[in-house]
């Protein structure tokens, strides 16, 4: 016994948990080497009266010993330490080791971090309300594809996706957002952050591909451009959208949010749009779109897709279902030229192959059965309420602090503050009082920030609105 003692090993019940406890004392020490292989364990008897604790505490953390292969035992003989190679990284080790790690990954916070009180109003942005979905017909949708798999042989078909689904999203897009495809334009991927992905593989030449995007913009779509390779570039943004006139003539994709600009909510004037339509063409750019919470439409028609508007198949049209169902479905896709498809299928086998066939088919079903369109029509009467609501709170609490900005679709909204009272100290105090939002320094790479809150609409309460923006303009008002 006296190897174990010789550790000085302890627990505490006010610290918790005691099998941790003893099995984290244990496994650092056989992992360091300062329990040599061979060592004889006490029992769990003697161990657990050492410590005055429960012998099944003991034998909990002996099971997991066990079961991690640091301990080994026969059958009339004692417990010992297993012959285990591995040592822990010292801390200058891990140091060492970090410092190769590629600067773009060095960064690994992306958005606000929570505040050390716990969320009492959630404006969080890119978060559907998953309470409202039909999760019933959903479960139904998934459990006959499984039992189709079960009674029958089933292929995993093109790295495109099913055709069935690539069907349905073609008819679905072409009716929400008058985009002209056909079934073979459709690329199903796994969320839109693969889009990016793919179409970055496809189309830079690392350290010579001038890219573009929006600033304030979606800083995930640049991360996986930046990881390519890609120059980029990081264009304003005004009331009309990307200033296409600030575009570099280095450039040679341009990643734009048209209908509701991430972050800032403004869609692109029509003017913007035919301007950069023009200029691709000048240049022989070509244009992702990405359409991401479009399907919501707040007050009136949202203008058309960029891509509806391209004649000469330049616009690569992005699109998700995480915003219109529940983030873990991990299905996005592109509409894409004709001629791109086997070459997004060429890159895609070089990652994951391709979507599960069970989700791509019962999503193909949902989609088929109306089931996704009777579901974004309920979210959209919902999502525009919760805005009027918004809309209404701010003018009774905030007139003349805080101006609502223009919103045609999509799940968030932006508020524009006076001059004297900045975002980013509004939105940090705010996160301290437990209230949830987003500013423009979290989507920005430059100082050219605009003086802006940003409010989702999926996971904040209608009947919690009004008191939450009240208390937030005196969350404004503190800061001042």
């Amino acid at each position: 016994m006296e190897p174990v003692f010789a550790l000085g090993l302890h627990v505490s019940r006010a610290a918790g948990n005691l099998v941790a406890q003893i099995y984290n004392q244990l496994s650092k020490a056989i992992l360091q080497g300062r329990l040599a292989a061979g060592t004889a364990i006490p029992s769990s008897r003697l161990l657990a009266m050492h410590l005055n604790v429960s012998r099944n505490t003991v034998l909990q953390a002996y099971a997991r010993l066990h079961s991690e292969g640091l301990l080994i035992s026969h059958a009339g003989s004692k417990t010992l330490v297993a012959d285990v190679t591995t040592t822990l990284l010292t801390s200058a080790t891990a140091s060492n080791l970090v410092t190769g790690i590629i600067p773009l990954w060095q960064n690994t916070t992306l958005f606000a971090q929570p505040g050390p009180s716990p969320i009492t109003f959630n404006f969080s942005i890119g978060l559907a309300d998953t309470t409202l979905f039909p999760f019933e017909s959903w479960r139904r949708a998934i459990n006959r594809q499984y039992r189709k798999m079960e009674t029958r042989s089933m292929e995993p078909g093109h790295p495109a996706g099913q055709p069935l689904l690539r069907k349905m999203i073609a008819k679905f897009i072409s009716q929400s957002r008058a985009v002209s495809c056909n079934p073979e334009n459709i690329f199903i991927c796994s969320g839109a952050q693969q889009a990016y992905v793919l179409l970055a593989q496809l189309f830079i030449k690392p350290g010579e591909t001038g890219f573009a995007i929006e600033s304030p913009g979606y800083p995930m779509a640049r991360r996986a451009f930046a990881a390519a390779g890609a120059r980029v570039f990081d264009v304003p943004v005004d009331e009309e959208g990307l200033i296409v006139d600030a575009i570099p003539p280095e450039v040679k994709i341009v990643f734009v949010t048209p209908t509701h600009q991430f972050p800032t909510s403004v869609p692109m004037s029509i003017a913007r749009r035919t301007a950069l339509l023009k200029l691709a063409k000048q240049r022989d750019m070509i244009i992702i779109e990405d359409d991401y919470d479009s399907e919501f439409r707040i007050g009136s028609q949202p203008i058309d897709a960029l891509q509806t508007l391209d004649s000469e198949g330049r616009v690569f049209y992005v699109g998700t279902f995480s915003k219109c169902m529940f983030f873990d479905i991990r299905t996005g896709f592109i509409a894409a030229p004709e001629w791109a498809i086997p070459f997004l299928a060429s890159a895609r086998q070089a990652q994951d192959w391709r979507n599960p066939l069970v989700t791509q088919l019962a999503l193909a079903e949902f989609m088929q059965n109306g089931e996704l369109r009777r579901h974004i029509s309920r979210m959209n009467r919902v999502y525009e309420q919760r805005y009027n609501a918004i809309v209404a709170a701010v003018n009774k609490y905030a007139r003349g602090m805080l101006t609502p900005g223009i919103i045609r679709a999509g799940v968030h909204l932006t508020l524009n503050l006076h001059q004297d009272y900045p975002a980013q100290e509004a939105c940090a105090n705010a996160l301290q009082q437990g209230i949830k939002i987003h500013c423009g320094n979290e989507f920005s790479v430059t100082d050219k920030i605009p003086n802006q809150l940003m409010l989702g609409l999926g996971r904040i309460a209608q009947n919690n609105i009004d008191h939450a923006i009240k208390q937030l303009v005196s969350c404004i008002v503190e800061n001042k």
